[in-house]
């Protein structure tokens, strides 16, 4: 009984038109690095990767802000994807790395919610504007000298990071990435390197 009705809920899923069923994401770095699909979570914070770790790493003793987002195994020039389908909607300088290169932050409104997209390089848009549509799985950006990808979300409607200083709670507006990320980890479409 229930493998007849697991096979119908299978048949009636396959005949719902595509807009229906739901859309495909992508794994948001495309590379060869073996730590890839490693996800730090405040539970087993992997070198300090993970949302909520005390920042700057320098000084730990005495530290400035919490890590608002996530970061992600990559290398340098690595391909950075969309998530998801959405829209560009900021661009900004977001740190310097330890060569000196100045890295960016790109944000794109997913719909359900906003992606920071960190420490890419500076030519991001050299071929795409603020405003412009992009599809889940197209090349967005790539990985800047820090060789990780930093990834946060914000709220729908969102156009700018948020800071959160060391010692007092969460700012309304930044969200934990954790589990979004875990899940793409698990159930999102990987690219790897050609």
């Amino acid at each position: 009984m229930a493998r007849t009705l697991f096979a119908v809920c299978l048949m009636l899923l396959a005949a719902l038109p595509a807009s229906a069923q739901a859309p495909q994401r992508f794994w948001p770095v495309v590379t060869d690095e073996p730590r890839a699909m490693v996800v730090s979570s405040p539970g087993n914070c992997i070198a300090l990767r993970c949302f909520g770790a005390a920042r700057p790493v320098s000084q730990l003793a005495n530290p400035r802000r919490h890590h608002v987002g996530l970061d992600l195994y990559a290398r340098p020039g690595d391909r950075v994807l969309a998530i998801a389908d959405g829209r560009i909607v900021a661009f900004f300088p977001f740190l310097v790395a330890r060569t000196g290169e100045r890295t960016w932050a790109l944000m794109i409104d997913h719909g359900d919610r906003v992606v920071l997209y960190g420490e890419v390089r500076a030519d991001a848009l050299d071929t795409r504007r603020i405003g412009e549509h992009v599809a889940a799985g197209q090349e967005v950006a790539r990985i800047s000298d820090t060789a990780q990808l930093h990834v946060e979300t914000y709220p729908p409607g969102s156009r700018r990071n948020a800071r959160w200083p060391f010692g007092t709670a969460q700012p309304p507006g930044v969200h934990d990435p954790t589990a979004f990320v875990t899940d793409l980890a698990a159930n999102a479409t990987r690219v790897r390197p050609r």
